[in-house]
């Protein structure tokens, strides 16, 4: 009987009492919910970002493997509505054109090219195996594409054994847009190499027309004496790069730039440009040139460029702030790890959601030798003496960058 009348007891139901307990701890769940999901998108924007970026680093650090090169951009831009968003990008080098010359008729990527002039395959005398020898009037030409269309960057690698006599002899052309040539010094036998480029800055957004720009070497490093010479030459935005046999050969201004001088403050980011291409955005290559030919003998060509794509391209999500560094921001990489002829220190980006001032910043740190973190703050990293904490850190987690420190001013702007 006992246990019979309990039981009828506990189908009773809930007293008053209990209702308005249980009623009232409801309603303050439902309002932490409801604050919380009015406050989600926000509170994910820091996260989304810290996501993108590390995936646009991830994809230049492979990218540049097998030394070629990639460039991370970190920069304000406007949307399609016209509002400005922060905008990370990666232009990706890639190869464009390769001949071993084993073959007239074989190139990279199934290319046949058009050959006019004395163009023949010497099964003697090459640096290793075939090489082609150019005579008269010699030229291959590659039908126009855009992969011929390179915006970023430039580089060329070549074996060449030039015959003596000539002034100037084209190694290769793009059209109107790019081209590698040798210059005859005086009535010698040497030769000075010329890049020639049509470019536009960056910072003018295409309102100015394009200019020709010529980088030279002094001294006439190539030498028409029956050996072969290994010519080197690349344009990364800022600067060319001229190397004959492992050498540096053209030295810019009458001297050379220190690694990451070109690519700190404002002001400096503002001499990047970008080689100018036809609106069709197609572009033919020739090696040699009917109005300048190339005479002599070539070896292993290898024509790389560097890409920027709509598709590499994104705006991150929010109102995000940039605590460091200054921008527009641009990081090479090349050989899967950070270029050391660009940086001389590890690089940083810190963020900041600027509606959500509670969250800790954002760090991603790009290593000199390859390595990529992405962390959010501890308490005590952030205020206006954080970097130079985070600068004395020791735990290798994610050195910091120690560039653009030297003078103190950054990293005050860096708060």
């Amino acid at each position: 009987m006992r246990d019979r009348r309990h039981t009828r007891r506990g189908q009773g139901g809930f007293s008053f009492i209990e209702l308005v307990v249980v009623m009232g701890a409801m309603g303050v769940l439902l309002g932490l919910a409801v604050g919380y999901i009015s406050n989600i998108g926000q509170a994910t924007f820091i996260v989304q970002a810290k996501s993108m970026l590390s995936e646009t680093a991830y994809r230049c650090l492979s990218a540049s493997v097998g030394d070629r090169r990639a460039i991370l951009t970190l920069r304000r831009a406007e949307d399609v509505d016209g509002d400005l968003v922060l905008r990370i990008g990666a232009a990706v080098a890639r190869p464009v054109l390769t001949h071993q010359f084993e073959t007239i008729d074989f190139a990279s990527e199934a290319r046949s090219p058009a050959v006019t002039g004395e163009v023949e395959v010497m099964k003697t005398g090459g640096r290793v195996g075939n090489c082609a020898k150019f005579g008269e009037n010699a030229s291959l030409e590659f039908a126009e594409s855009s992969v011929f269309a390179m915006t970023e960057g430039i580089e060329l690698d070549v074996w060449v054994r030039p015959t003596a006599g000539t002034r100037q002899m084209a190694i290769v052309e793009g059209g109107e847009s790019y081209g590698v040539y040798l210059m005859q010094a005086g009535d010698s036998d040497a030769y000075d190499v010329k890049l020639n480029l049509k470019l536009r800055k960056v910072s003018e957004g295409g309102r100015t027309a394009p200019y020709d720009k010529p980088f030279e070497t002094k001294g006439a490093p190539v030498v028409a004496d029956g050996r072969w010479s290994r010519i080197q030459v690349a344009f990364d935005g800022v600067d060319a790069s001229i190397r004959v046999n492992g050498l540096d050969a053209y030295t810019p201004d009458g001297k050379r730039r220190e690694p990451g001088e070109t690519l700190q403050g404002q002001f400096l980011v503002e001499q990047v440009h970008r080689i100018h291409v036809p609106s069709s955005g197609l572009l033919p290559v020739t090696i040699s040139s009917t109005r300048v030919p190339y005479r002599g003998l070539m070896d292993s060509f290898r024509l790389m460029g560097v890409f920027r794509s709509e598709e590499l391209e994104r705006d991150l999500p929010g109102p995000l702030e940039v605590l460091y560094p200054r921008i527009p921001m641009r990081v090479v990489f090349r050989n899967g790890a950070l270029d050391p002829d660009e940086h001389s220190s590890d690089q940083m980006i810190r963020l900041k959601d600027t509606r959500n001032p509670q969250d800790p910043p954002l760090r991603l740190t790009m290593g000199m030798f390859g390595t990529i973190t992405s962390v959010f703050e501890k308490p005590g990293q952030s205020g206006p003496d954080a970097r130079s904490r985070l600068l004395r850190e020791s735990d290798g987690e994610d050195g910091a960058d120690a560039e653009g420190t030297k003078d103190g001013k950054d990293g005050r702007d860096g708060k």
